[in-house]
């Protein structure tokens, strides 16, 4: 687990995301909302990522938004592996929503996590401490949403990241209900791409210039009946190549995603489902130091209730 050392903005960045939906909709009067949710994971993966001690999770949640757009919200993580499943911890998120305009077309949100996960756990998220994330959008006119974001991420072996995320959706109501024509049935067609640091080892070689003695067969000569006492040895110098490796960090494309969110409203309960199918690239084997480039697709599912 602690090999996989990538770094981007997680798939997950999902309580500001929530928190700016729901104030979008809220009622003016209303000062606070309650969400509890539970959601459901094929597999845990991070930016495109999944290591291969990645399992299946089970994510409860609970957020607490403003009007203001202040938030905070509290993630489980349960990994469903068999015999093996366990909890594994959790997360908390403070964070702002904010927006540029009365119609919400143009804002973002700031946010920071905490993560409280078992050093020893499988899932993919154990190798972080906290991060800190930020994300502006520009939706003009309610055409198509173009999104970005940034993230620094705080790892538990000392080491400091960069990562990003550009996303561009479009949401679709397949189906309206309610008096404000809010609810119903909605897909979003969703690209996203990530880019950030990551870290390899990189193989060089290097030569020296070593001395070694060596062994000089004794002859029966004039000489050396005469003489025994001659060297028996000789010094020679010798060119040695030895194979090191190092650890370099770099910022690269990391994956390339494309997603299909399904979201149905019922009064206060929000069903979901969102398939994904993801490609990474310059992916690296930390156990051969090769690459692991394949197509793979996971889907996420779960429920909210709103109070």
């Amino acid at each position: 687990m602690k090999k996989l050392k990538l770094f981007l903005l997680l798939a997950l960045a999902g309580p500001a995301a929530f928190a700016q939906q729901k104030t979008d909709t809220v009622a003016k009067t209303k000062q606070l909302f309650v969400n509890a949710g539970v959601q459901y994971l094929s597999n845990l993966t991070y930016a495109g990522r999944r290591d291969e001690s990645s399992v299946p999770v089970l994510l409860p949640s609970l957020t607490l938004v403003s009007k203001q757009g202040l938030f905070i919200s509290a993630i489980g993580y349960f990994d469903l592996n068999g015999s093996k499943s366990g909890t594994e911890g959790l997360s908390v998120t403070p964070g702002y929503v904010f927006a540029f305009d009365a119609k919400r077309y143009y804002g973002g949100n700031v946010s920071a996590t905490k993560y409280f996960i078992t050093a020893s756990s499988p899932i993919i998220l154990s190798s972080f401490n906290a991060t800190l994330d930020g994300q502006l959008y520009a939706n003009p006119d309610d055409v198509v949403k173009l999104t970005a974001g940034i993230s620094y991420r705080f790892n538990k072996n000392n080491s400091n990241d960069v990562v990003n995320t550009a996303e561009l959706s479009k949401e679709i109501f397949a189906l309206k209900t309610g008096t404000d024509q809010k609810s119903g049935l909605k897909v979003t067609p969703t690209a996203t791409l990530y880019a950030g640091t990551q870290s390899f080892y990189q193989t060089y070689y290097t030569e020296s210039q070593v001395t070694r003695s060596v062994d000089v067969p004794q002859s029966q000569t004039p000489i050396n009946i005469l003489f025994p006492n001659q060297p028996k040895q000789t010094i020679i110098t010798q060119t040695v190549t030895q194979q090191n490796q190092r650890e370099v960090r770099q910022y690269k494309l990391l994956a390339f995603s494309g997603s299909l969110p399904v979201t149905y409203n019922i009064n206060k309960i929000q069903l979901l489902f969102t398939p994904y199918l993801i490609k990474p690239f310059n992916q690296v084997d930390y156990v051969s130091n090769s690459k692991m480039d394949g197509l793979y697709f996971l889907f996420t599912t779960g429920v909210n209730i709103t109070f």
